[in-house]
């Protein structure tokens, strides 16, 4: 990888690099041999903080396609990228000079008392970081997307659809950096974290589907620990109301929010009550358009099975990534 000659993505002569790279054979076959592979980069303390990154040679900053892996927040890995499925996607982009990062994040556990906002936060500094060390990745800190599948994609909207979580005054330089993103793409997604308020209110309006019949489906203990609290008593507080409504992303939708670009084919129109169905069920999508046409967000949407809604542009993710990027 060559180093920009841009005063951007240039380290300044005498100051020492942020961090050194360790290089090492992809885990894929990649058809360049000039693009390098960097795992287990640490952005935080813990064991799952880390990253991987593929940097095409470039003389001029790339832009970057971060993605993010799904497992309900409480399993996946960032590994998930090599496998078949995405090996000819991550060769492409690197064949464009798109960089390709995949990130790991801490997991929600039994008892957990922080819940999802843990892995969500996670994700948000794995990004900050990434921006933080641009000049040592040889990155455009402007030009990055977000892709992501199952709880990755819901990752990627919250992160899309909040302002800018930057804090200008945090001792911590690496929490400065801004969260704003060029676009998201989601595959299998969740439209909101709240659950009972969005997932029973509008995504499942349909089906009369109850707070009791979501219990049931993943149990007590699955359903509270999500918000970290482990009783329906501590769950009925405005302490978990404010909590559901910092991961309520349809609410959070506004006109400055970046393109999205979401796909739900899978469970079935008229059922909802699998666990495969509730995560993934096609009228996400369908909410997560109808908020994003509301708000003035552009969107290329696709969702139903069989097939209810389909954007004439036929624009797969990759596409729609680069021309992101791009533009």
């Amino acid at each position: 990888m060559s180093c920009s000659s841009d005063e951007q993505a240039t380290i300044p002569e005498g100051q020492e690099p942020l961090i050194e790279l360790h290089f090492t054979n992809p885990p894929i076959t990649i058809q360049s041999s000039e693009t390098q592979f960097a795992p287990d980069i640490a952005y935080d303390e813990h064991d799952k903080t880390t990253f991987d990154i593929f940097l095409p040679n470039s003389s001029s900053p790339s832009g970057l396609v971060i993605f993010i892996h799904g497992g309900g927040f409480t399993g996946g890995d960032k590994a998930f990228i090599y496998n078949t499925n995405f090996e000819n996607e991550v060769n492409r982009l690197l064949n464009n000079g798109i960089a390709v990062a995949t990130i790991n994040y801490r997991l929600i556990e039994v008892g957990d008392n922080e819940g999802v906002l843990k892995s969500l936060n996670d994700s948000k500094r794995a990004l900050q970081y990434i921006r933080y060390i641009h000049k040592e990745l040889n990155i455009d800190k402007e030009k990055i997307v977000l892709f992501g599948t199952s709880a990755g994609a819901s990752t990627a909207l919250w992160l899309a659809t909040n302002d800018d979580l930057a804090d200008p005054n945090s001792p911590d330089l690496v929490l400065q950096e801004s969260t704003r993103v060029r676009g998201i793409a989601l595959n299998a997604t969740q439209s909101s974290l709240d659950i009972e308020s969005r997932w029973l209110g509008d995504v499942f309006v349909d089906f009369n589907t109850s707070l009791e019949d979501i219990i049931q489906e993943y149990g007590e203990e699955t359903v509270y620990s999500f918000y970290g609290v482990s009783t329906m008593e501590a769950y009925q507080t405005p302490e978990i109301q404010a909590y559901r409504e910092q991961v309520d992303m349809l609410s959070l939708l506004s006109s400055d929010d970046p393109e999205i670009w979401v796909r739900n084919t899978g469970g079935h129109n008229d059922v909802p009550m699998t666990t495969s169905s509730f995560n993934h069920h096609p009228f996400h999508a369908r909410e997560i358009k109808e908020f994003a046409d509301a708000a003035g967000v552009l969107n290329v949407t696709t969702y139903g099975n069989p097939i209810l809604f389909s954007d004439p542009n036929n624009e797969e993710y990759v596409e729609f990534l680069t021309r992101k990027i791009n533009e």
